[in-house]
Order: structure tokens, then sequence, then C-alpha cells
């Protein structure tokens, strides 16, 4: 199985990703994020969780912490949240959905 982490540096080249919890929390309420992904020490977790059990988009909590998850995304910064709006092809969600 490929580690969907790994997979996230291809995603964001790919397709289309809006990093930071402000604009991930207007992704999910606009109705554009296909997938909200929350690195562990992000202090919005909760927050991310109830916008996007309310609005039913999944949501990924990597095990990575934010400066982790900027570097797996191809990032010089830290990376606390970020919203999916086009996988560009990786088909993340079936990966997060074997895990």
């Amino acid at each position: 199985m490929v580690d969907v982490e790994k997979t996230f540096k291809t995603m964001v080249k790919k397709g289309t990703v809006v990093f930071g919890s402000r604009q991930t929390r207007l992704a999910v309420d606009d109705g554009k994020a296909k997938l909200v992904v929350v690195s562990s020490n992000s202090p919005y977790v909760d927050e991310m969780n109830a916008i996007a059990k309310d609005k039913k988009v999944p949501i990924y909590h990597s095990s990575a912490n934010s400066v982790d998850l900027g570097s797996l995304c191809g990032k010089v910064f830290a990376v606390s949240s970020f919203a999916v709006i086009d996988d560009g092809g990786v088909n993340i969600g079936q990966m997060i959905g074997k895990r």
C-alpha cells in the first residue's frame, strides 16, 4: 500500500489545494473541499472536525506535525491544515478508505 502522506506532495503539485485553517474553512463552507487534512498539532482540530462533519466532508488526521506536514506537501512553511479542491488524479479518497 502506498503511504497516504507521501502522496500529498504529488497531490499538491498536480491538483488544487488551499493551505491554512482560514482558507480550509472557506473551502468547506463553499462546498469546494473534497477532503480536509489536519496536522497532529493543529490548534483547530475540533473546529475542523465540526465543520467537516457538518458539511459531510471527509477529514484526514495526519500523524505528522505541522512542520512535517508542510515538508510532506513540498512547502517550506508549517501547514496546520489544508483542503483538497481537486486531487489531480491521485485518488486520495480511495487510499484513505484503505487506511
